[in-house]
């Protein structure tokens, strides 16, 4: 007998897997006895799944109606889409300063990755490598709380890329920003990063133009050491 644990595991891997590729429609119901008998398992570690994968944001798990394959609103998109510019920034400043030459190899390896997947007309696997290229980011920064938020944040992004795909130019243009970001990090270039990313960000998630002045504008040096933030003393 499988442990409940391990067929657990089988099943959150097999139902993201068809998720992300779009077996399972945002939106749609997911057939849970039809898992269950693919897998030769109960429903018990199909619901422990589930549990897992509404925790992603990636199910929605309503009362007396199973679990949904979650359907992004145009409001949600934009919400994710500041989460993610305002930490994708920060991934990348703090790998700027921490990152290591092999590091930065690493990110050059799968920026060519990406690329050829992207260039053969392999949707999935270009989406499932940019989420790879920025989730290694976010593994430089050294921060293990920042790689956590980045992880879940990035399940939920994977799910719209994926149902938001338009054609192969504009797979091509997702990525184009690439390799000016791994230059700007291994530079240490800071307003690089930020205008860059901004960049990448902006469009596909219409993002608010203030927020995306919040980001580019220059805030000047830091005050000293123990001197006032500001009426308010900082929060």
């Amino acid at each position: 007998m499988v442990p409940i644990s391990s067929q657990s595991d089988i099943a959150y891997r097999q139902i993201k897997e068809m998720i992300f590729h779009l077996e399972l429609l945002p939106g749609t119901r997911v057939p849970e006895l039809q898992i269950a008998a693919k897998l030769s398992i109960s429903r018990t570690p199909i619901h422990d799944a589930l549990r897992r994968l509404a925790a992603e944001g990636l199910v929605v798990i309503g009362p007396h109606r199973g679990a949904t394959v979650t359907c992004f609103s145009e409001a949600e998109i934009r919400e994710i889409g500041a989460i993610r510019m305002f930490q994708d920034i920060l991934a990348a400043q703090l790998a700027a300063y921490y990152g290591s030459a092999s590091d930065f190899a690493r990110l050059d390896s799968l920026a060519d990755a990406c690329e050829e997947a992207a260039a053969r007309g392999d949707v999935y696997g270009r989406i499932r490598l940019d989420i790879e290229f920025h989730m290694a980011i976010s593994e430089i920064s050294g921060n293990s709380h920042l790689v956590r938020q980045q992880y879940e944040i990035y399940q939920q992004i994977h799910l719209i890329h994926i149902s938001q795909y338009k054609d192969i130019r504009h797979s091509l243009m997702q990525i184009h920003h690439h390799r000016p970001l791994i230059a700007a990090i291994r530079s240490g270039d800071l307003s690089g990063i930020r205008t860059l990313i901004c960049q990448h960000v902006k469009d596909f998630y219409h993002i608010d133009p203030y927020l995306i002045r919040c980001c580019l504008s220059d805030q000047g040096p830091l005050p000293p050491e123990g001197a006032a933030i500001g009426p308010d003393q900082g929060a």
